[in-house]
């Protein structure tokens, strides 16, 4: 009788939950679910979303290397030393919008001297550094004798008048500038000249 009370007691307390016989497997069912929360079937329960979560996040870092190397290039970058100033190069101009730029001033050619003494007038607003010309004889009667072209370096400020020599005409046979001092006898061996302007430069 007694041993019918103590199993009818043991069955109370456990149908009110007083006594527990199944702890280790609630313990394991616990850790079997924690499992299941923690394992990577659960983060990939749907792979199109997870795959385009990993698209979106490439494309993130792709976007801020370009911000940093944008940053590096447009912020560090150091300035460039600006270019000591240097003096404008000489500029030809063209003769045909300015054929006064430079004009025969003077010229001088004695019978003794194989050079004559050309003088020219810078008639411009800027130095000339070089001329390119031709020089036309004529006798007096207006016939042309001969030409010669020539080439300067040469500086001419504005408004100011440069000499310099050329071969005189006709040396050799006594031929003198009309102007200038002619052989006494053969006073005829006299020319006149004509300059044509045929390009400059100038500062």
């Amino acid at each position: 009788v007694i041993l019918i009370v103590l199993v009818a007691l043991v069955a109370l307390f456990w149908a009110m939950g007083w006594i527990r016989w199944e702890q280790e497997p609630e313990s394991k069912a616990a850790t079997e679910a924690i499992s299941e929360l923690s394992s990577p079937s659960d983060q990939t329960a749907n792979p199109q979303d997870f795959e385009a979560l990993q698209k979106e996040v490439a494309q993130l870092r792709k976007e801020v290397e370009q911000l940093k190397k944008g940053n590096a290039s447009s912020g560090t970058t150091p300035s460039a030393t600006a270019p000591a100033a240097k003096s404008a190069p000489a500029t030809t101009s063209n003769v045909a919008n300015n054929s006064n730029a430079l004009t025969l001033a003077n010229y001088n050619h004695d019978w003794v001297n194989s050079k004559a003494t050309v003088a020219l007038k810078n008639n411009t607003n800027r130095t000339i550094t070089f001329v390119s010309g031709r020089m036309i004889y004529y006798d007096m009667n207006g016939n042309m004798l001969d030409y010669q072209d020539f080439t300067k370096s040469i500086d001419i400020e504005s408004g100011m008048v440069k000499s310099f020599n050329l071969d005189g005409y006709g040396f050799k046979e006594g031929y003198a500038y009309y102007k200038s001092q002619a052989m006494s006898f053969k006073p005829d061996r006299k020319y006149k000249v004509e300059f044509q302007l045929k390009s400059y430069k100038h500062n």
